[in-house]
C-alpha cells in the first residue's frame, strides 16, 4: 500500500496523523513568511531603495526569531532528545531544519544585496568600501572618523585578556594585526557605536552619490588606531551574536512586578548565545579563536554571513533625494465622517466609525483622546496599553486628561516583549501625574486594544468605546495595517466597561454576550460558529468563512478547520505570518484556500467572517489563532453590526483575495508562489487599491 493510501485509510479510521502530515512546522512556516519579505527585496516591481529597506526588515525579523523562537527551542532541546514542539515535531529535527533553511536564505540575501548594489550603481548611487575611496573621499572619511567616530571606540586586545560578554544584536569588528606584533596584540575587538548613523553620505561628485557603511569608516581609521603596534597590515571582520531574550522573573513576594521586571530586563543581557554570525572571509585561525573564547559550540548556531551584519539598519537606508526610487507618498487620509468636524465624539455618537490605518490618519484617534482630555463633560477615561511609541502622543493626551481633573485609569502590560523598558518608563510618567496604573491580570498578558470614554450628557452618562486590532502607537500605525472600531453602541460599550472592572477587580469576570474575550470564550465561541457552518454544509446549504490573521498555529482550531473543509465548508485564509495548517491536501483540507499578502504595509488586522446562513457575521479581533492568544492572554474580538462597515470590510477582504501582485498561495509545501494567473487583464495590488477606495469615499463623502 502506498504512503498516500495509508494516509487516506488512517483519516477514514479517525486515527491521529503524524505531525508532518497534519501540520506544517510552525518555525519553518515563519521562515517561509520571512522569505516572502525577501521576495519583496528581489521583486523588480518594487522601487530600488525600498527593496534595500526590505533587506533590513528581513534581517530585523530574523534577529527576533533567533532571540525568541530558536532560544526557546534550544532550552527545550536541553531537556532531552525526545522533546517535541506543541504540534508534535521533534525539537532537534526542527533546529536542524531551521539551520538549513536560514543558511539557504542567507545565500539568497547576499545575492539580493549584491544585485541591488549593482542596480544602485547604475542609478548613480555607489556603496563605497574603504579601498574604493578616491583621495578626496578618503580624506573626508578620515576627518569624519577622527571627529565623530574615534571618540566612541573602545579597542580591546582580546588575545591578551579575556573576551568580554558581547551584547545582543550589536555589530563588532574583530581585528587581526599582521606582522611582528606581540601575541597579546594579535587580535582585537571593536564595538560599532549604535547611536551613530550606519551610513555616511559622501559629497556628490560628477553627479554621483556615494554611501559608506560605518563599518568601512572604522576600517579607514584602523591603521592609525593601532599604529603603536606598527603592524604590517590591519584587517577587520564583522561578527554579531544573538542572545536568548527570555526574561527570568524571581519569586520574591516582597518585590513589586515593576521591580521584578527591571531585574529581569537587566538579566536579559546575560542570556545564552543562540546564534553567532561571522564574515565568511574571516581567517580560520581567528574564527576558531573566537568560537573557543565565546564558548559557542553548537554548529547549528554558527552561521557564515557577509561583510556587513546588522543589516536591519538598511530599513533606514537614505532616499538621497531620489523620489523615483522610493514608494509614492500615500499620506494618511481623514475619515469621511471626521474631516473638518469640530467634535469626534459627536460624530461617534451618530454612527459607528471604522478607522483603517495607515490609510486613515492615526492622529484622529489621538485627537479623540485630546478632545476627551479637555471636554468638561467627560468624567473618565479608561485605556489599556500594550505597546506605545517613545514620546507617545497617547501618553501626552492621558496626562492632559489627568491634569484637567478627569478620572484616568491605564491598564499597562509590562511584559510586552522588547517593549518592557519603554512600558516601565511610561508607567512612571503616568503615575507622576496621579493616573491610576494597573498591571493587568496575574498570569495573563493583556493584549486587548480597548478605550472607554465616559461623558455626562444631560442627566445621563454616555460611553464611547474603542476596540481595535493594533496598538495605540502612532509610530507603528504608519506601517501596520490595523482596524479601530469607534462606537457609542451601549451593547459594546457596557461590556468594555465590564472588562475594565475586571482589570481592577479580577474576581469580577462578568458575562459577555457581544464581545468575545480570551481566555474565557474565544475558542468556544468561534468553534461554535464553525460548527454552525458545518451544520449548514451538511444540510446541503452554502457554508463559508474567512479568517484573516497574522499567525495560525493552534492545533485545536486547525483541526476544526479541517473538519469544516471535510464537511463541505469553503474556508478562505489570509495569514500574513506562520501558518501551521496544510491547505489543499486531498481528503484533509481541499476546501481550504490559504494565502498571504506581504507588501508595502504590514498586514496586522485580524478579521473573522462567517456565512451564518446567508446573514454574514463580522468580527475584528486583537487575537491570532495561536494557543497563547486563545488560552493565555486577555484578547477581545468585537462584532461589527453596522452594515456599512461590514461592506467596507468585505471590500478589503475581496481586494486581498483578488490581489495578483502581492498575494502568495500557501500550499501544503508553502512554496510562496505568487497567486497571479496567466491572462490576468487587471493588475490588483490590494494595499494600493484600498488607499484609492478610501480616497473615493472621502471625495464622495459617502
Amino acid at each position: 500500500m502506498t504512503a498516500k493510501k495509508t494516509s487516506i485509510t488512517r483519516r477514514k479510521a479517525k486515527q491521529p496523523l503524524p505531525p508532518e502530515e497534519e501540520f506544517f512546522n510552525r518555525e519553518l512556516s515563519w521562515l517561509a513568511f520571512n522569505e516572502r519579505v525577501l521576495q519583496e527585496a528581489e521583486d523588480e516591481r518594487v522601487p530600488l531603495i525600498e527593496r534595500m529597506r526590505f533587506l533590513g526588515i528581513f534581517s530585523n525579523n530574523l534577529d527576533e526569531f533567533f532571540r525568541v523562537r530558536v532560544a526557546a527551542l534550544q532550552r527545550m532541546d536541553a531537556l532531552g532528545k525526545r522533546t517535541t514542539t506543541t504540534l508534535g515535531f521533534g525539537v532537534g529535527q526542527t533546529l536542524e531544519g531551521i539551520s538549513e533553511r536560514v543558511i539557504a536564505l542567507q545565500v539568497r540575501y547576499n545575492e539580493a544585496f549584491d544585485a541591488l548594489e549593482g542596480q544602485l550603481s547604475e542609478e548613480g548611487i555607489d556603496l563605497v568600501m574603504e579601498d574604493g575611496l578616491d583621495t578626496d573621499q578618503a580624506q573626508f572619511v578620515q576627518e569624519y572618523f577622527n571627529k565623530s567616530v574615534r571618540p566612541h571606540l573602545v579597542p580591546i586586545l582580546i588575545s591578551g585578556v579575556g573576551m568580554p560578554e558581547l551584547k545582543d544584536g550589536m555589530v563588532y569588528l574583530t581585528i587581526a594585526l599582521a606582522g611582528e606584533v606581540s601575541k597579546r596584540a594579535r587580535f582585537a575587538l571593536l564595538e560599532l557605536p549604535d547611536h551613530l548613523d550606519r551610513f555616511l553620505v559622501l559629497p556628490e561628485k560628477s553627479g554621483r552619490k556615494g554611501l559608506v557603511f560605518l563599518d568601512d569608516v572604522v576600517r579607514v581609521g584602523l591603521p592609525r588606531l593601532f599604529a603603536t603596534f606598527q603592524p604590517d597590515s590591519v584587517s577587520a571582520y564583522a561578527i554579531k551574536v544573538t542572545r536568548d531574550a527570555e526574561i527570568d522573573m524571581d519569586d520574591d513576594l516582597s518585590k513589586s512586578l515593576l521591580e521584578k521586571m527591571k531585574k529581569g530586563i537587566a538579566g536579559r543581557k546575560h542570556g545564552d548565545y543562540v546564534r553567532f554570525l561571522y564574515d565568511r572571509e574571516m581567517p580560520e585561525e581567528l574564527l576558531g579563536f573566537l568560537i573557543k573564547k565565546l564558548g559557542v559550540v553548537e554548529q547549528a548556531n554558527i552561521i557564515p554571513g557577509g561583510r556587513y551584519h546588522n543589516r536591519r539598519d538598511l530599513m533606514d537606508f537614505p532616499d538621497l533625494g531620489r523620489p523615483d526610487l522610493v514608494y509614492r507618498d500615500l499620506r494618511p487620509l481623514p475619515h469621511r465622517h471626521l474631516v473638518n468636524r469640530r467634535s469626534i465624539l459627536d460624530q461617534v455618537a451618530k454612527r459607528d466609525i471604522l478607522l483603517h490605518y495607515p490609510f486613515h490618519d492615526f492622529t484622529q484617534l489621538v485627537d479623540l483622546l485630546r478632545e476627551a482630555a479637555i471636554d468638561p463633560k467627560v468624567t473618565a477615561i479608561r485605556i489599556n496599553l500594550y505597546r506605545v511609541a517613545r514620546n507617545s502622543h497617547i501618553i501626552n493626551a492621558l496626562t492632559s486628561a489627568a491634569l484637567n481633573g478627569k478620572s484616568v485609569q491605564v491598564v499597562i502590560e509590562l511584559q510586552a516583549r522588547f517593549d518592557e523598558r519603554n512600558n516601565i518608563n511610561a508607567t512612571r510618567e503616568l503615575q507622576e501625574v496621579g493616573i491610576q496604573v494597573i498591571f493587568g491580570v496575574a498570569g495573563l498578558k493583556t493584549h486587548s486594544k480597548l478605550l472607554l470614554v465616559t461623558r455626562k450628557e444631560g442627566r445621563t452618562l454616555r460611553q464611547y468605546a474603542h476596540v481595535g486590532t493594533g496598538n495605540f502607537n502612532e509610530a507603528t500605525a504608519g506601517v501596520f495595517s490595523d482596524l479601530s472600531l469607534l462606537t457609542a453602541d451601549r451593547r459594546i460599550a457596557s461590556e468594555v466597561e465590564r472588562l475594565f472592572q475586571f482589570f481592577e477587580h479580577n474576581y469580577q469576570r462578568g458575562v459577555y454576550r457581544h464581545l468575545v474575550v480570551s481566555p474565557y470564550s474565544t475558542r468556544r465561541r468561534f468553534v461554535q460558529m464553525i460548527d454552525r457552518e458545518i451544520a449548514e454544509a451538511k444540510a446541503g446549504r452554502k457554508a463559508w468563512m474567512i479568517l484573516k490573521c497574522n499567525n495560525l498555529t493552534d492545533a485545536g482550531m486547525i483541526r476544526k478547520l479541517y473538519e469544516a473543509s471535510q464537511s463541505g465548508v469553503e474556508v478562505t485564509l489570509l495569514v500574513r505570518g506562520a501558518c501551521a495548517l496544510r491547505a489543499g491536501v486531498k481528503g484533509l483540507s481541499e476546501r481550504i484556500h490559504a494565502y498571504s499578502v506581504v507588501g508595502r504595509f504590514l498586514e496586522h488586522a485580524r478579521v473573522i467572517v462567517f456565512g451564518a446562513a446567508g446573514k454574514p457575521e463580522f468580527y475584528i479581533s486583537s487575537a491570532d489563532w495561536m494557543t497563547r492568544n486563545l488560552d493565555r492572554r486577555i484578547e477581545v474580538s468585537v462584532p461589527i453590526y453596522d452594515e456599512a462597515l461590514q461592506a467596507e470590510i468585505s471590500a478589503m477582504l475581496e481586494l486581498q483575495i483578488r490581489d495578483n501582485t502581492k498575494r502568495r498561495k500557501l500550499d501544503k509545501k508553502q512554496r510562496n508562489r505568487y497567486a497571479s494567473q496567466p491572462g490576468d487583464e487587471v493588475t490588483i495590488d490590494a494595499q494600493t487599491a484600498l488607499y484609492a477606495f478610501y480616497e473615493r469615499q472621502l471625495k464622495s463623502g459617502s
